[in-house]
């Protein structure tokens, strides 16, 4: 599996063009849509903050591993929402550092009444972000070594995108469309170590998100409701594979969720949660890579803390 991480590795390195799945893509979708999706920001009627960390292909040295900070709310003006993240990702001799900052504007077409429903909300979203992109050629492994300029090979670029999103949230239905990286710029890299030049040609993704919470027992005597809510995740890159997730949630009510589900490229996704008071959350992820032909990859573990305060309820 070295030769794999050192294919891709190479290609950063030496190809003018670079196509592939070049955002974290999160198992707890749900959880992370603002990471998705800058509409978001400020639609759970409270002030958001979490933290986010996800370890994948774990039998491989220095395997890829992402984080992030995240923190949004609504304002006083219930049509708007604010918010930002600082987002981390490491995979092999690549790695990115990036700072975003969203706005959102919210269509309000019912309001929350106690007790009876929550609002029903049309949210559009616009981000800016600043980057940092890093290689390090020193991190490179060569079954043979060949080439020693690849070991002296350091650059970083900062790098500027933006992204735009819409999202729909009501007291059942949840979905969300969004498009990160929409700027498609190139970001040149020079390595001030060689006279040598790369180029990382960043591609716009497309993020679909889809649930519906079915109440289980709706009856009036029993103040505990329990949920099903099917959930489909899907993403798209421009000359990358296609990844699709379905999953099945169970929730009781706001206390604790239990999901399963299947992702293309023959992964089982099992997921769990609890919260404390409304407010404090816990929740974990688990995909199990099922396919023979990459069995010495390993698993992806993906861990979350979130805390929510200053509730609304406009």
């Amino acid at each position: 599996m070295k030769k794999i991480l050192l294919s891709l590795s190479v290609l950063v390195i030496s190809l003018t063009v670079v196509k592939a799945q070049q955002l974290p893509d999160y198992t707890l979708a749900k959880q992370n849509l603002f990471n998705y999706n800058p509409a978001v920001a400020g639609t759970e009627e409270a002030s958001v903050v979490s933290i986010t960390a996800k370890t994948e292909w774990t039998k491989i040295k220095e395997s890829p591993f992402s984080a992030n900070l995240v923190y949004h709310q609504p304002l006083k003006n219930e049509h708007i929402g604010l918010g930002g993240s600082l987002v981390t990702d490491f995979t092999g001799p690549t790695s990115y550092v990036g700072l975003n900052l969203s706005f959102a504007y919210h269509l309000i077409f019912s309001e929350y009444r106690p007790g009876v429903s929550k609002r029903k909300v049309l949210s559009f979203g616009l981000s800016g972000s600043v980057v940092q992109y890093s290689i390090n050629g020193s991190k490179i492994q060569l079954d043979i070594p060949q080439d020693d300029a690849l070991y002296a090979y350091k650059g970083s670029q900062f790098y500027p995108d933006a992204a735009f999103g819409i999202h729909y949230k009501s007291k059942r239905v949840t979905a969300s469309l969004s498009v990160p990286q929409l700027l498609h710029l190139d970001v040149p890299i020079t390595s001030r170590q060689i006279e040598k030049d790369a180029q990382l040609k960043k591609m716009q993704h497309y993020f679909g998100f889809f649930s519906y919470r079915i109440l289980l027992n709706n009856n009036a005597m029993n103040n505990t409701k329990m949920y099903l809510e099917p959930i489909v995740n899907l993403h798209y890159v421009i000359g990358a594979p296609f990844q699709g997730v379905v999953s099945l949630r169970y929730s009781l009510e706001e206390v604790f969720f239990t999901e399963v589900g299947y992702r293309s490229l023959s992964t089982m996704i099992f997921g769990a949660g609890f919260t404390i008071a409304k407010r404090f959350s816990l929740s974990y992820a688990y995909d199990f890579n099922m396919s023979t032909t990459r069995s010495d990859l390993g698993s992806v573990h993906e861990l979350q803390l979130r805390f929510k305060f200053n509730e609304t309820n406009f």
